[in-house]
């Protein structure tokens, strides 16, 4: 399998999806402990660009607060 790399772009999100998959088909064939592994490092890095995507969503649709406090 190849590294797993944290995707800043869609593209590397959709690769890592892409590799998530074939690291599900390849536990499911052998149920070795390195594929399990591997599997929970891909899922971490899907779960992980997701988290962060959702988070800058909300900061995006947040209104933004007056500066310098009450007027």
């Amino acid at each position: 399998m190849t590294k797993v790399v944290m995707p800043t772009s869609w593209k590397e999100f959709f690769i890592a999806v892409e590799q998530m998959r074939e690291a599900q088909k390849e536990y499911i064939k052998t149920k070795a402990p390195a594929a399990l592994r591997a599997l929970a490092l891909c899922e971490m890095a899907v779960d992980t660009a997701i988290e962060k995507k959702r988070e800058e969503w909300a900061r995006q649709s947040q209104p933004e607060l007056p500066k310098g406090g009450a007027a």
